[in-house]
Protein backbone atom coordinates (compact mmCIF):
# COMPACT_ATOMS: atom_id res chain seq x y z
CA UNK A 1 0.00 0.00 0.00
CA UNK A 2 1.30 3.49 -0.59
CA UNK A 3 2.35 5.97 1.78
CA UNK A 4 -0.79 7.75 0.06
CA UNK A 5 -2.83 5.33 0.55
CA UNK A 6 -2.30 4.33 3.67
CA UNK A 7 -2.65 8.44 5.19
CA UNK A 8 -6.16 8.34 3.29
CA UNK A 9 -7.11 4.75 4.74
CA UNK A 10 -5.78 6.45 8.12
CA UNK A 11 -7.97 9.58 7.70
CA UNK A 12 -10.94 7.34 6.67
CA UNK A 13 -10.75 5.26 9.89
CA UNK A 14 -10.56 8.62 11.76
CA UNK A 15 -13.79 10.15 10.07
CA UNK A 16 -15.48 6.81 11.21
CA UNK A 17 -13.98 6.31 14.87
CA UNK A 18 -15.45 10.35 15.18
CA UNK A 19 -18.63 9.95 13.79
CA UNK A 20 -18.89 6.86 15.95
CA UNK A 21 -18.54 8.65 19.05
CA UNK A 22 -20.51 11.90 17.75
CA UNK A 23 -23.36 9.19 17.24
CA UNK A 24 -23.14 7.84 20.86
CA UNK A 25 -22.89 11.18 22.61
CA UNK A 26 -26.23 12.26 21.55
CA UNK A 27 -27.98 15.73 21.82
CA UNK A 28 -27.11 16.27 25.17
CA UNK A 29 -23.73 16.31 24.96
CA UNK A 30 -24.23 18.64 21.43
CA UNK A 31 -26.80 20.77 23.38
CA UNK A 32 -25.96 20.67 27.90
CA UNK A 33 -28.48 22.14 29.85
CA UNK A 34 -30.94 23.78 27.76
CA UNK A 35 -32.16 27.12 28.36
CA UNK A 36 -34.83 29.75 27.56
CA UNK A 37 -33.42 33.03 25.96
CA UNK A 38 -35.28 35.68 23.98
CA UNK A 39 -38.17 33.54 23.66
CA UNK A 40 -36.85 30.52 22.24
CA UNK A 41 -35.11 27.06 23.41
CA UNK A 42 -31.56 27.22 22.94
CA UNK A 43 -28.11 25.17 24.39
CA UNK A 44 -26.48 26.19 27.12
CA UNK A 45 -24.22 28.37 24.81
CA UNK A 46 -27.32 30.39 23.72
CA UNK A 47 -27.89 28.69 19.80
CA UNK A 48 -31.59 27.88 19.05
CA UNK A 49 -32.19 24.29 19.44
CA UNK A 50 -35.59 22.45 18.22
CA UNK A 51 -35.92 18.81 19.46
CA UNK A 52 -38.53 16.04 18.26
CA UNK A 53 -39.67 13.44 19.18
CA UNK A 54 -42.67 10.84 20.52
CA UNK A 55 -44.89 11.01 23.50
CA UNK A 56 -46.06 7.98 25.29
CA UNK A 57 -49.64 7.22 25.45
CA UNK A 58 -51.21 6.23 29.13
CA UNK A 59 -48.00 4.22 30.82
CA UNK A 60 -50.05 2.02 32.50
CA UNK A 61 -51.74 0.06 29.27
CA UNK A 62 -48.70 1.08 27.28
CA UNK A 63 -45.73 0.99 28.98
CA UNK A 64 -42.05 1.51 27.46
CA UNK A 65 -40.29 -1.69 28.34
CA UNK A 66 -36.39 -1.97 28.36
CA UNK A 67 -35.21 -1.01 24.44
CA UNK A 68 -37.77 0.91 23.63
CA UNK A 69 -35.98 4.07 24.42
CA UNK A 70 -33.16 2.55 22.47
CA UNK A 71 -34.62 1.37 19.40
CA UNK A 72 -36.26 4.94 18.74
CA UNK A 73 -32.57 6.57 19.13
CA UNK A 74 -31.33 4.65 17.31
CA UNK A 75 -33.87 3.83 13.99
CA UNK A 76 -36.09 6.91 14.66
CA UNK A 77 -33.43 9.73 15.50
CA UNK A 78 -35.35 11.19 18.36
CA UNK A 79 -34.26 13.60 20.27
CA UNK A 80 -36.77 13.87 23.16
CA UNK A 81 -38.96 11.41 24.84
CA UNK A 82 -42.22 12.51 26.82
CA UNK A 83 -43.18 9.90 29.53
CA UNK A 84 -46.83 10.99 30.18
CA UNK A 85 -48.08 9.73 33.17
CA UNK A 86 -52.01 9.79 33.78
CA UNK A 87 -52.40 11.29 36.91
CA UNK A 88 -56.83 10.46 37.63
CA UNK A 89 -57.73 9.37 33.82
CA UNK A 90 -59.94 6.94 31.67
CA UNK A 91 -59.02 4.14 34.91
CA UNK A 92 -55.82 4.95 34.86
CA UNK A 93 -54.53 6.92 37.96
CA UNK A 94 -50.92 7.88 39.34
CA UNK A 95 -52.98 8.91 42.53
CA UNK A 96 -54.41 5.52 43.41
CA UNK A 97 -51.58 3.25 41.48
CA UNK A 98 -48.42 5.00 42.31
CA UNK A 99 -46.31 2.16 40.62
CA UNK A 100 -46.83 3.48 37.48
CA UNK A 101 -43.59 5.83 38.69
CA UNK A 102 -41.23 3.25 38.13
CA UNK A 103 -42.40 3.21 34.47
CA UNK A 104 -40.98 7.19 34.30
CA UNK A 105 -38.14 6.38 36.06
CA UNK A 106 -37.55 2.96 33.07
CA UNK A 107 -37.73 6.25 30.85
CA UNK A 108 -36.22 8.86 31.88
CA UNK A 109 -32.74 6.42 33.14
CA UNK A 110 -32.62 5.08 28.96
CA UNK A 111 -33.30 8.40 27.96
CA UNK A 112 -29.84 9.39 30.01
CA UNK A 113 -28.28 6.30 28.93
CA UNK A 114 -28.91 7.40 25.36
CA UNK A 115 -28.12 11.11 25.62
CA UNK A 116 -31.36 12.23 24.95
CA UNK A 117 -33.69 14.78 26.09
CA UNK A 118 -36.98 13.47 28.29
CA UNK A 119 -40.10 15.27 29.33
CA UNK A 120 -41.40 14.16 33.33
CA UNK A 121 -45.66 15.24 32.37
CA UNK A 122 -47.99 15.65 35.04
CA UNK A 123 -50.53 13.93 32.38
CA UNK A 124 -54.04 15.58 34.10
CA UNK A 125 -57.08 15.17 31.80
CA UNK A 126 -60.71 13.83 33.10
CA UNK A 127 -58.76 15.86 36.27
CA UNK A 128 -58.71 18.94 34.61
CA UNK A 129 -58.22 21.57 37.45
CA UNK A 130 -54.40 20.97 38.28
CA UNK A 131 -55.45 22.21 41.80
CA UNK A 132 -57.45 19.06 42.35
CA UNK A 133 -53.97 17.06 43.21
CA UNK A 134 -51.38 20.12 43.55
CA UNK A 135 -49.77 18.56 46.77
CA UNK A 136 -49.26 15.29 45.08
CA UNK A 137 -47.80 17.10 42.41
CA UNK A 138 -45.45 18.80 44.59
CA UNK A 139 -44.43 15.76 46.37
CA UNK A 140 -43.75 14.22 42.41
CA UNK A 141 -41.80 16.63 41.09
CA UNK A 142 -39.85 17.20 44.16
CA UNK A 143 -38.58 13.65 44.17
CA UNK A 144 -37.81 13.72 40.41
CA UNK A 145 -35.62 16.59 40.98
CA UNK A 146 -34.15 14.88 43.89
CA UNK A 147 -33.16 12.22 41.73
CA UNK A 148 -32.91 13.32 38.33
CA UNK A 149 -32.15 17.26 38.93
CA UNK A 150 -28.61 17.22 38.37
CA UNK A 151 -29.13 15.75 34.74
CA UNK A 152 -28.89 18.16 32.18
CA UNK A 153 -31.61 15.38 29.82
CA UNK A 154 -34.67 16.73 32.35
CA UNK A 155 -37.64 18.67 31.54
CA UNK A 156 -40.35 18.75 33.76
CA UNK A 157 -44.32 19.78 32.31
CA UNK A 158 -46.54 20.44 35.04
CA UNK A 159 -49.78 20.30 34.07
CA UNK A 160 -50.79 18.54 30.83
CA UNK A 161 -54.40 20.14 29.45
CA UNK A 162 -55.69 21.82 32.05
CA UNK A 163 -59.76 22.23 31.14
CA UNK A 164 -63.09 23.19 32.78
CA UNK A 165 -65.00 25.74 32.25
CA UNK A 166 -63.84 27.42 35.78
CA UNK A 167 -59.87 26.24 34.63
CA UNK A 168 -58.92 29.53 33.23
CA UNK A 169 -55.00 31.07 32.72
CA UNK A 170 -55.16 32.54 36.12
CA UNK A 171 -56.09 29.18 37.93
CA UNK A 172 -53.22 27.40 36.13
CA UNK A 173 -50.83 30.62 36.73
CA UNK A 174 -51.11 29.98 40.68
CA UNK A 175 -50.76 26.14 40.71
CA UNK A 176 -47.62 27.10 38.77
CA UNK A 177 -46.83 29.56 40.84
CA UNK A 178 -46.64 27.02 43.38
CA UNK A 179 -45.22 23.67 41.89
CA UNK A 180 -42.27 25.68 40.48
CA UNK A 181 -40.78 27.59 43.52
CA UNK A 182 -40.80 23.27 44.71
CA UNK A 183 -38.87 22.38 42.19
CA UNK A 184 -36.47 25.11 42.17
CA UNK A 185 -35.69 25.00 45.57
CA UNK A 186 -34.18 21.39 44.87
CA UNK A 187 -32.95 22.47 40.97
CA UNK A 188 -32.49 25.49 40.08
CA UNK A 189 -31.90 25.69 36.32
CA UNK A 190 -34.16 22.99 34.34
CA UNK A 191 -36.45 23.79 31.99
CA UNK A 192 -40.77 23.39 33.01
CA UNK A 193 -43.37 23.86 30.79
CA UNK A 194 -46.78 24.53 32.17
CA UNK A 195 -49.99 23.74 30.45
CA UNK A 196 -52.34 25.81 28.81
CA UNK A 197 -55.85 26.82 29.44
CA UNK A 198 -58.39 24.87 26.56
CA UNK A 199 -56.44 21.61 26.75
CA UNK A 200 -53.16 23.35 26.27
CA UNK A 201 -54.32 25.58 23.32
CA UNK A 202 -54.87 28.85 25.26
CA UNK A 203 -51.41 30.63 24.55
CA UNK A 204 -52.48 34.03 24.05
CA UNK A 205 -54.15 34.65 27.57
CA UNK A 206 -50.23 32.79 28.77
CA UNK A 207 -48.55 35.53 26.71
CA UNK A 208 -50.97 38.30 28.00
CA UNK A 209 -49.69 37.24 31.60
CA UNK A 210 -46.35 35.09 31.58
CA UNK A 211 -44.89 33.31 34.49
CA UNK A 212 -42.11 35.38 36.28
CA UNK A 213 -39.85 32.64 36.63
CA UNK A 214 -36.63 31.77 34.28
CA UNK A 215 -36.54 28.73 32.35
CA UNK A 216 -40.21 28.31 31.71
CA UNK A 217 -41.77 27.54 28.48
CA UNK A 218 -45.98 26.79 27.35
CA UNK A 219 -47.53 23.75 26.34
CA UNK A 220 -49.31 24.11 22.86
CA UNK A 221 -51.30 20.93 22.05
CA UNK A 222 -53.14 20.17 18.84
CA UNK A 223 -54.77 17.64 16.63
CA UNK A 224 -54.52 18.60 12.68
CA UNK A 225 -58.27 17.17 11.80
CA UNK A 226 -59.49 19.83 14.83
CA UNK A 227 -57.09 22.49 15.39
CA UNK A 228 -55.93 24.65 12.07
CA UNK A 229 -55.25 28.05 10.91
CA UNK A 230 -56.72 29.57 13.94
CA UNK A 231 -54.75 28.52 16.30
CA UNK A 232 -51.80 28.64 14.27
CA UNK A 233 -52.84 32.38 14.31
CA UNK A 234 -53.21 32.47 18.33
CA UNK A 235 -49.44 30.58 18.39
CA UNK A 236 -48.27 32.84 15.69
CA UNK A 237 -49.33 35.89 18.25
CA UNK A 238 -48.07 34.68 21.37
CA UNK A 239 -44.53 33.72 19.78
CA UNK A 240 -44.24 37.48 18.53
CA UNK A 241 -45.03 38.58 22.06
CA UNK A 242 -42.18 36.71 23.30
CA UNK A 243 -44.11 33.98 24.55
CA UNK A 244 -41.79 30.04 24.17
CA UNK A 245 -43.67 27.62 23.19
CA UNK A 246 -43.05 23.60 23.44
CA UNK A 247 -45.59 21.73 21.44
CA UNK A 248 -45.46 18.77 23.96
CA UNK A 249 -48.72 16.81 22.27
CA UNK A 250 -49.89 16.40 18.49
CA UNK A 251 -51.47 13.78 16.44
CA UNK A 252 -52.75 13.55 12.81
CA UNK A 253 -56.11 12.47 13.79
CA UNK A 254 -58.87 14.50 15.15
CA UNK A 255 -58.77 15.69 18.90
CA UNK A 256 -59.91 11.91 20.15
CA UNK A 257 -56.98 10.31 18.68
CA UNK A 258 -59.27 8.21 16.29
CA UNK A 259 -60.45 8.13 12.93
CA UNK A 260 -58.66 9.66 8.97
CA UNK A 261 -55.68 10.87 9.21
CA UNK A 262 -55.79 14.82 8.02
CA UNK A 263 -51.96 15.22 6.50
CA UNK A 264 -52.42 18.39 4.33
CA UNK A 265 -53.08 20.04 7.26
CA UNK A 266 -50.14 18.48 9.16
CA UNK A 267 -47.79 19.36 6.68
CA UNK A 268 -49.03 23.19 7.50
CA UNK A 269 -47.96 22.40 11.16
CA UNK A 270 -44.80 20.96 10.79
CA UNK A 271 -43.93 23.91 8.00
CA UNK A 272 -45.14 26.50 10.91
CA UNK A 273 -42.63 24.17 13.77
CA UNK A 274 -40.16 24.51 11.26
CA UNK A 275 -40.13 28.52 10.42
CA UNK A 276 -40.27 29.04 14.14
CA UNK A 277 -38.29 26.91 15.47
CA UNK A 278 -40.56 24.88 17.36
CA UNK A 279 -40.02 21.58 19.48
CA UNK A 280 -42.65 18.86 19.71
CA UNK A 281 -43.31 15.31 20.48
CA UNK A 282 -45.60 13.59 18.83
CA UNK A 283 -48.83 11.41 20.63
CA UNK A 284 -48.62 8.57 20.69
CA UNK A 285 -45.61 5.97 20.17
CA UNK A 286 -47.44 3.21 21.59
CA UNK A 287 -49.59 -0.14 19.82
CA UNK A 288 -52.88 1.36 20.91
CA UNK A 289 -55.91 0.67 17.93
CA UNK A 290 -56.32 3.99 16.98
CA UNK A 291 -55.60 6.46 14.12
CA UNK A 292 -52.85 8.56 16.01
CA UNK A 293 -51.05 5.41 17.69
CA UNK A 294 -47.46 5.43 16.22
CA UNK A 295 -47.40 1.02 16.02
CA UNK A 296 -49.95 -1.73 14.72
CA UNK A 297 -51.91 -3.67 18.21
CA UNK A 298 -50.00 -6.34 16.99
CA UNK A 299 -46.76 -4.57 16.94
CA UNK A 300 -44.26 -4.86 20.23
CA UNK A 301 -43.35 -1.94 22.23
CA UNK A 302 -40.04 -3.08 22.58
CA UNK A 303 -38.25 -3.03 19.05
CA UNK A 304 -36.49 -2.54 16.24
CA UNK A 305 -39.46 -2.20 14.13
CA UNK A 306 -39.88 -2.98 10.58
CA UNK A 307 -42.07 -0.49 8.68
CA UNK A 308 -44.66 -3.55 8.44
CA UNK A 309 -44.96 -2.58 12.59
CA UNK A 310 -46.02 0.93 11.96
CA UNK A 311 -49.32 2.71 11.35
CA UNK A 312 -49.44 5.33 8.38
CA UNK A 313 -49.00 7.46 11.45
CA UNK A 314 -46.18 6.37 12.52
CA UNK A 315 -44.36 6.10 9.59
CA UNK A 316 -44.95 9.68 8.49
CA UNK A 317 -44.03 10.85 12.24
CA UNK A 318 -40.52 9.01 11.71
CA UNK A 319 -39.83 10.70 8.28
CA UNK A 320 -40.72 13.40 10.18
CA UNK A 321 -38.46 12.79 13.94
CA UNK A 322 -35.74 12.29 11.15
CA UNK A 323 -35.84 14.76 8.84
CA UNK A 324 -37.04 13.80 5.98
Amino acid sequence: MSAALKLKFAFALLWLSLAVVSARAGVVDRYGWLQVKNGRLCSQSGEPVQLRGVSTHDLKPFPFVPGTVSNLVADWHVSVIRAAMYVDSYGSSYIHEPQVKQTVKLIVEDAIRNGIYVIIDWHILQDGNPHQYESQAKDFFEEMARTYGSHPNVIYEICNEPNGKDVTWPVIKSYAQSIIPAIRAIDTNTIVIVGTDTWSQGVRAAAASPLDFPNVMYALHFYTGTHKAELRENATWALAHGLPIFVTEWGLTDYSGKGPLYFDEAEKWVGWMNAHGVSWTAFSFSNCDEGSASLKPAASMTGPWPDSDLTPSGAWMKAKIRGN
